[in-house]
Order: structure tokens, then sequence, then C-alpha cells
């Protein structure tokens, strides 16, 4: 049987504390505090999970309550209840890690579904951490077999993912929630951990996809998707030679098709995670050329995803920075010639000239 979840209500008022109360306790284990000192000492007894915390108290206010718990737990959930939320009272608790808001009079319905999702934020942080450690153990091995058990790992944990009820397949559901969009940059990031490189490039790829979609005036379908595919656009490299992984060099025949592989392993690692089919497409044929010329399938023109057009002009800006020994010193008029040498059958040569105009104004690095 799975342990019940410790949640300790906050609260210096009978009504609002004992309605939580009812509302929790038929699925968690509920503890009462009714002031922020009576709340700091249940914490240091009783390991809970998640507050429930009312910022206006006598005594101990519930900010400086949110301070003295994030100094010594992190990983706790807080909720804040209040019915007197100011802008700068809101602010302040934001800086402390904040899960979400509730206001009183309590609807039930927002209160079950708040706790739950804060506890399944809180769950996937821990299932995160174990994966970390497992991976911090894998010392000892060649390059290669350590890639390899990574590789392993990630896949396991993804699989695992996908059969929670909270997953990340439901993140195009709720491709808003900022939350769910740090989870998937958390989880980009430890996948390809092997690599700060490759989780550099990740992050520097979904600054470019974003500032297309503010071009484009895409809808909101269109920039989930090319959120999702940026950060995850590389993950199949995970299963290359360290050496060659992080760019397109490699030394010989055998080493470049292993490396033209990677589109189809990170669409393979990420089948369970049941991502949208315009996300796996984007992903797969992010290294197709305009021209035709381009892998795994050759497709040309119009013929390739637009998330996968998007995504090849910012790689191919990333690389033409990434060439120069000093790259804030590029002049937007060299970056922009450059650029067009390659739309002349690598790249979308429409989708290049918006992509230009939005990187003249917004990418600081460009004199």
């Amino acid at each position: 049987m799975t342990e019940k979840p410790n949640i300790l209500i906050v609260d210096d008022e009978l009504g609002p504390r004992e309605s939580l109360r009812m509302i929790l306790k038929p699925s968690y284990n509920v503890l009462i505090a009714e002031d922020g000192y009576q709340a700091l000492e249940i914490i240091k007894q009783v390991p809970i999970d998640l507050i429930t915390l009312d910022l206006r108290m006598p005594g101990l206010s519930g900010i400086d309550v949110l301070k003295e718990v994030r100094e010594s737990n992190k990983d706790i959930q807080v909720i804040v209840i209040t019915g007197y939320g100011s802008l700068g009272t809101i602010t302040t608790a934001s800086q402390y890690g904040v899960y979400d808001y509730i206001s009183k009079p309590f609807n039930v319905a927002d209160v079950t579904m708040v706790v739950q999702k804060s506890l399944d934020k809180k769950r996937c942080g821990t299932d995160i951490k174990k994966l970390l450690e497992d991976i911090g153990t894998l010392r000892g091995l060649s390059k290669i077999d350590r890639t390899k058990k990574i590789f392993e790992k990630c896949a396991s944990f993804i699989r695992d993912l996908a059969k929670q009820d909270v997953t990340i397949s439901t993140a195009q559901d709720r491709a808003n929630d900022l939350d769910c969009i740090k989870f998937l940059k958390l989880l980009s990031d430890i996948l390809q951990n092997k690599t700060h490189v490759l989780a550099e490039h990740a992050e520097r790829i979904h600054y470019y996809t974003s500032l297309f979609c503010n071009a484009l005036h895409l809808t909101n379908e269109e920039k989930e998707v090319l959120e999702v595919a940026s950060y995850f656009h590389d993950i199949g490299k995970i299963g290359i030679e360290i050496e060659y992984a992080e760019s397109d060099k490699y030394c010989d025949d055998k080493q470049s098709q292993e490396w033209k592989k990677h589109p189809e392993q990170g669409v393979a690692i990420l089948a369970p995670v049941n991502f949208s089919p315009a996300v796996l497409s984007a992903i797969l044929h992010h290294h197709e050329r305009y021209d035709g010329k381009g892998f795994p399938d050759g497709l040309r023109g119009d013929e390739i995803p637009l998330g996968s057009r998007i995504l090849r002009i910012a790689n191919v800006y990333d690389a033409l920075l990434l060439a120069k020994p000093y790259p804030e010193t590029c002049s937007k008029q060299n970056i922009a010639r450059e650029l067009n040498g390659y739309g002349e059958g690598e790249l979308d040569p429409h989708l290049l000239q918006i992509f230009l105009k939005a990187i003249q104004c917004n990418d600081e690095r460009l004199q």
C-alpha cells in the first residue's frame, strides 16, 4: 500500500483550517498548525510533502514561515491560501518557490486539483533526483559503455513517466503551464547530461525558435511543437560517441553514418512518452534540406514540416556563431551574408528572411 503524503495546513482562522482539513483528509495525512511557530515545529518533527499556507497571520507571518521553510527544505511544495493577497505580497512569496495560489472562500475542485498537481510535481522531482543519482554511479566505465548505460536509464525513466497519472504526455495539453515547460527543460538537460554542450545548445535553439514564434504569429499549437522540439531535437545524440556527438564533425564514413542516425534515435527514445506526432516529426526531419539533399528521408521544400525547417535554420545560425572565435564581435551584415549563402539550397528562403529580421532586432551578440 502506498503511503499517503503528509500535508500541513497553516492558518490562524478556524473556519478555513477546518474546511481544508475536510477536503484533504480523505486522500492525505493532514496536520494542522494554528500559527507560524507551530508550523515550523511540526516541520522539524514530521516529513512534510506539502504546506497550505495563509500569508496573513499574527506573530510570524506566512512570508516569514516560507523563508524559514526554504532555508531548511527546498523540496516541500507550498500552496498559498489567502483572501488578502496583494500584488506585492504574492510577488514576494513567488521568490520562495510557491507552486500556486488559492483564494478564500475555497472551491473544492480547485483545491483538490492544485494539491494533486503540486504533489505530482514533487514526485517528478524526486524521480529526477533518483535518475541523477543512478547516472552518478556510472563511473569507471569506458565512454561508450557509460553512454549506453545513460541511454538505457533515460529511456527507462521516460517509459516509467509515461505510465504515471501526470506525465510528459500531458505536456501538449498543458503547454501554457510554465511549470510543465520548466520540467521539460530540466528533463532535456538530464537526458543530455553527458555533455553540457548539448544542453546549452538546446537552450540556445529554444531561444532562436521563440523568435520565430513571435515573428510568424504562430498558433498556440505550433508554438507548443517548437517549444518541446527545440529542447529535445538532439536527444538522439546520447547514444553516440561523445567525441563527435556535439557537432557535425566526424572522422570517417562509419562515424558519419552513425551521427546521421540521431534524429531517428531521438524519436525512438521519445516514442514511449506519447509526444504529439508534430513534435516527433519536427525532431525526425530537422536535418532535411530545402533542396532535398538532407536526411533521413530527403524531403524537399514544403514537404519538410514547418517545425523542422525552423529548427534547421536555428541550428545553422548557432553553428555559424560558434564557429567564430569571438561571437560578440559578429556583424549583422556578415552573419546575414553567411546565412543567405545557406539559403541558396539548404534553408527555406522565406523563413530565413523572417529569421534574419528577427535576430537583427533581438540578438544582442550581433553588433
